[in-house]
């Protein structure tokens, strides 16, 4: 009985506990709303830091695009000291060019897998003195698979080679220019992009696989 004479109803004293499970539920909500806006905004960070480092690979390969495409020869390539090397060079008259993938560039933690990708030109007959580093054109390059000797950077295809590493051009084909295949990762976050590109040498189809022409003296042995 109530202090006013009126009979207690069953509900009266259950609005606190309904108000408290009403709050626990939201908090709950809430945190669920909170949690899968975060995931989405990291997501959406993360795709957009991945897309940022492969347009800047993409960018860096329109360097040397054109260099390559019209190169009149290419160096086997070579790894020394965790830095891997390809040269190339132009027509006559035109400076020695190369490409560089430092694994361990400076500041770099060797179990972060994080190289850069540098590019080098020097006029011929006044190689570069060396180990010395170009400029940076890439970072953020994933090379765990590269230190782990299970992918090359790197891929020099010669003239009249057999058996050329593509199965759909055929086992009897046999390429008339040199050929350099570039395959590279860029990691941001837990997520991985690669870029595979073979760019064919249009002006390789006469040059000789030795080692005597004059841009191998900046590269090393």
């Amino acid at each position: 009985m109530r202090r006013d004479g009126r009979p207690a109803r069953d509900e009266d004293g259950s609005s606190l506990a309904e108000l408290m499970m009403t709050m626990m539920l939201m908090s709950v909500v809430m945190v669920m709303f909170t949690t899968a806006i975060v995931h989405v905004y990291r997501s959406i960070q993360t795709t957009e830091s991945l897309t940022d480092a492969q347009s800047k690979v993409a960018i860096a390969f329109q360097r040397f695009d054109r260099q390559l495409r019209y190169a009149s020869w290419i160096s086997d390539p070579v790894e020394e000291n965790d830095i891997w090397y390809v040269t190339f060079a132009g027509l006559e008259g035109e400076k020695c060019r190369q490409l560089q993938l430092d694994l361990q560039p400076p500041g770099a933690v060797a179990t972060d897998y994080r190289g850069e990708l540098r590019f080098l030109e020097w006029e011929p007959g006044s190689p570069p003195a060396p180990g010395a580093l170009g400029n940076t054109i890439a970072s953020d390059i994933y090379t765990a698979e590269i230190q782990n000797n299970t992918k090359k950077p790197f891929e020099k295809t010669k003239v009249d080679s057999t058996p050329y590493p593509s199965a759909s051009a055929g086992s009897d084909f046999r390429p008339d220019f040199q050929r350099l295949r570039i395959n590279l990762d860029t990691k941001v976050g837990d997520s991985t992009a690669g870029i595979d590109v073979t760019y064919t040498a249009v002006n390789s189809a006469d040059t000789k696989d030795d080692d005597d022409h004059e841009c191998k003296e900046g590269q090393p042995t």
